[in-house]
């Protein structure tokens, strides 16, 4: 709490806080948390309210689970500018393509019972799909290496409602493929679609009803549910999208049927938490299940994808294991991250186009981690930080940093060949500087920089910087 208060009056003292505090929802805090959750907690409320004022996201949703628990549940912003309702923890928001590691889960469950063969054509399931020159496998699909195509113009902003999932395949399935399966990565949310009739079809059942019956009801998901335009569903929010002025208006009116797999659910942030938790203990999937969902799969010539089933894959910067989904919906966007050597869970969702990004995960996550060594000596990190870091070409950029402020809480200006970004959170933890960064009003990445005298080093995402402090 001392923490977000200091930083907080550093803010507002170089005038840059900006408006009054951001709008929350009563909190879930789990009782059994210790001191370290509720400093943690406290750094992620100040982010979420900071994002919210800030970057003029209406509403945010945010969870955080850690060893089987949900420690932390909140809601900021409004489900309704209009009405005055306040964002909860009950708010439930468009996940987007967080639908496809939550569609991952019923192929996972239909491999362990023998029911789904991952390495037949797909017309072994779904006979009325055409076959194409090459043929289409349910693994192909599920990475994004099928060559079936992905969205075209306006396609996401469609309004008819689908009756059924085969239904909702009239509109790529007489497609040719993009490109032999297997030979490139190329992000589908069609090829999800095609997925949930593949569902179907080693089921028998529709796949709604699978996904109650065999996902949600079992881990007590209760706020997980198709995003129904012909139905009241309890806590949605109303969906916005910002104009290039700055405003917030209502977001077209779509109807998501035709993709559930893809991306039409609805969800809280904390049964999304759930549901990633379900994945790091025993009960759910066996254990090489999901292995399976959680490696990357390969292209023909060996290259790995960096997306397995329904999940993309990799590390963070200090090179723990991670995986993830992003999701991005009319009105919508969403951030599901696991640690799962660390055992957990972070789940962000927003009612409008929002930095729901890996790094914005991170951020909140971070602190909730295990505590690793850190060096507790004083340094006054305040100056001018000239860095270079590499570009994919080989060539060095330059990018500047002022810091201002003291060792409990500084402001940051960040100038780099794209632009500048301030009003920036920063945290020093001895010798590191820490930061979470806006630029234009979207999460830039996470900052974080050692500094030794007048040299520091350190990264900017996953990128290594180099500077003289100045």
């Amino acid at each position: 709490m001392r923490l977000a208060r200091l930083m907080l009056a550093v803010f507002m003292g170089l005038g840059m806080a900006g408006g009054s505090a951001a709008q929350s929802g009563p909190a879930f805090v789990h009782a059994g948390v210790d001191d370290r959750f509720t400093s943690a907690i406290e750094r992620g409320r100040f982010i979420m309210q900071e994002l919210v004022q800030r970057a003029g996201v209406p509403g945010l949703g945010v969870a955080v689970g850690v060893e089987g628990q949900v420690v932390w549940s909140e809601g900021f912003g409004f489900a309704d500018l209009e009405q005055g309702v306040p964002a909860t923890r009950l708010t439930r928001f468009r996940v987007g393509s967080v639908s496809k590691p939550i569609t991952a889960a019923a192929l996972g469950l239909l491999v362990e019972r023998g029911q789904l063969d991952l390495d037949l054509p797909v017309q072994r399931y779904v006979p009325t799909f055409p076959e194409k020159r090459w043929p289409v496998t349910s693994r192909a699909l599920a990475g994004h290496l099928s060559g079936v195509r992905h969205y075209l113009g306006d396609e996401t902003y469609g309004s008819r409602r689908y009756e059924t999932v085969e239904e909702g395949l009239t509109i790529f399935k007489d497609d040719t493929l993009l490109f032999e399966p297997g030979t490139r990565f190329s992000y589908s949310s069609y090829a999800w679609n095609l997925l949930s009739a593949v569902v179907e079809g080693a089921s028998g059942q529709n796949f709604l009803t699978f996904m109650d019956a065999n996902v949600f009801e079992p881990l007590g998901l209760d706020h997980i549910v198709a995003d129904h335009t012909d139905s009241l569903v309890p806590y949605r929010t109303r969906f916005y999208e910002r104009t290039r002025a700055g405003g917030v208006l209502h977001a077209p009116y779509v109807d998501n049927s035709y993709k559930w797999a893809g991306g039409g659910f609805l969800s809280t942030a904390e049964d999304l938490v759930r549901f990633g938790m379900a994945h790091l203990e025993p009960g759910f999937l066996r254990p090489e299940t999901v292995e399976l969902l959680w490696t990357a799969q390969l292209t023909n010539n060996g290259n790995p994808t960096g997306y397995g089933i329904g999940w993309f894959t990799g590390t963070d910067h200090d090179g723990r294991r991670i995986v993830y989904h992003g999701g991005s919906s009319v009105g919508g966007r969403a951030m599901l991250l696991l640690f799962p050597e660390e055992g957990a869970v972070v789940a962000l969702l927003s009612n409008a186009s929002a930095p729901m990004t890996r790094s914005a995960a991170w951020s909140i996550a971070e602190p909730f981690l295990a505590p690793r060594p850190m060096d507790l000596s004083y340094v006054d990190h305040s100056g001018t930080y000239e860095c270079t870091y590499p570009g994919e070409g080989g060539e060095r950029h330059t990018a500047t940093a002022h810091v201002a402020g003291s060792p409990e809480g500084y402001l940051l200006r960040v100038t780099t060949p794209r632009g500048s970004g301030e009003g920036i959170v920063v945290w020093s933890e001895g010798r590191r500087l820490r930061a979470v960064a806006l630029e234009d009003g979207f999460w830039v990445t996470n900052l974080w920089l050692t500094r030794e005298g007048e040299q520091a080093t350190g990264h900017w995402g996953s990128i290594p910087l180099t500077c003289d402090v100045r």
